[in-house]
């Protein structure tokens, strides 16, 4: 096996994002990989923990300054900015092949050098991702619900990005440091939970060639702790998903099909329905269950509904990255101004013109649906930056910020 790769100082650079992993990092593991590998160094990015975990990230770079770099974001800003973060800071050194590692080293360190024979012997390849498959002598202890609902996503992922990925989410993966590379992290991401689905098809849509992802079977890979996903983050999957499918025009079989089910207003028209089957469902059981009036029901019915629709336009719908603070209340707002609109429309189709009231109801119904997908698109959860002319200046300022104050950590 080559291994010049791992002969000189800063040729491989590993990021790894850390939230909250004061007491579970291992760090008798990270000090020896240090010193048996001079060629690998680690900078870890610690993304706004509230426990001692910078702390603990400083005495490891003090230990190794040569090797270790920590960089302190504030505040928490999710897995996807971290790792991109770290990853601009990592290639702007003069290394060879940069990569993120999970902190919780559920895939063990020396999977750095596997994927480092597979870069340094195949030019062609750009990215080598570990892969969590079971075979016989290899050592992979998953638990069942895991590995099931990780076949499911990555059936989601293979069709969304046109190849047969089999394990996008394991989070062990090694790029060549090249332009192409830079261009990948160039940009902030528009998933923040399967970013890495956004990874592979940015590159998938630049190059047009899949022979530039490499899948590595991993010898051993560890169920680390328990899982920090909520039912949310499921939700937000499924959108981000389908908005990678729509804004990553990757070829694909059956593309007319996904391009249907992707589709925003689709998607909004099925949070409506859910939000409405909600409300039936709360009126139905508070008064056949606990003998409330209709009156108390349909309204208890009604802010569940709203609730849920929210959620789902905000996760799933429109994959909005802006804070709740400022969507709930425009989605409020949106909610008015359809209802008045329905009920004129309502007055003025059945007692000004005689239109029979379903045939009304519907006409309403049609027109709210579009007015109100418009405003929520392009207002409500329209992303930061849009919303108003100041808006831009505003993220632009944070992004500088975020670059200088990583482009400024010290050695």
């Amino acid at each position: 096996m080559p291994d010049h790769a791992l002969d000189c100082l800063s040729d491989v650079s590993i990021v790894v994002p850390c939230f909250n992993e004061a007491h579970r990092l291992d760090v008798a593991a990270f000090e020896a990989h240090l010193r048996e590998h001079p060629g690998v160094s680690f900078l870890f990015v610690n993304d706004g923990s509230t426990d001692g975990t910078l702390g603990v990230l400083a005495s490891i770079e003090s230990a190794h300054p040569s090797q270790v770099e920590v960089i302190d974001l504030s505040p928490n800003q999710g897995k996807a900015h971290a790792v991109r973060a770290g990853m601009q800071r990592a290639l702007s050194r003069e290394a060879l092949y940069v990569g993120y590692f999970d902190a919780d080293l559920a895939t063990p360190l020396d999977a750095i050098q596997e994927l480092v024979e597979v870069l340094d012997t195949a030019p062609k390849i750009d990215i080598a991702i570990g892969a969590r498959v079971a075979l016989l002598g290899r050592e992979i202890t998953r638990r069942a619900t895991r590995h099931y609902a990780g076949r499911l996503f990555a059936t989601a992922a293979s069709l969304v990005l046109g190849v047969p990925v089999y394990d996008t989410q394991c989070g062990a993966k090694l790029f060549r440091a090249n332009a192409m590379t830079n261009e990948l992290f160039r940009r902030p991401f528009r998933s923040r939970w399967i970013f890495d689905v956004e990874i592979l098809a940015r590159h998938l849509a630049a190059s047009r060639r899949k022979d530039g992802i490499y899948e590595l079977p991993l010898r051993r890979w560890t169920d680390v702790g328990e899982s920090r996903v909520k039912l949310t983050d499921f939700v937000r999957a499924i959108g981000e998903m389908a908005m990678i499918a729509q804004e990553y025009r990757l070829p694909r079989g059956g593309s007319g099909v996904l391009q249907l089910l992707s589709a925003p207003f689709l998607r909004y028209v099925g949070a409506g329905g859910v939000g409405t089957l909600c409300h039936y469902g709360v009126l139905m059981l508070s008064v056949e269950l606990f003998g409330a009036s209709p009156t108390l029901g349909t309204v208890l019915g009604a802010l569940v509904g709203a609730f849920v629709n929210y959620q789902l336009n905000y996760h799933l719908t429109f994959v909005s990255v802006a804070p709740h603070r400022s969507t709930l209340r425009a989605f409020l707002l949106v909610a008015c101004l359809t209802t008045a609109l329905s009920g004129f429309g309502m007055s003025y189709l059945v007692s000004q013109r005689g239109v029979h009231y379903v045939l009304a109801q519907i006409a309403c119904t049609s027109v709210v649906l579009i007015v109100g997908y418009v405003l929520n698109r392009f207002w409500t959860f329209a992303e930061p930056g849009k919303r108003s002319s100041r808006a831009p200046e505003a993220s632009k300022v944070r992004e500088l910020e975020t670059e200088s104050s990583v482009s400024q950590q010290p050695r």
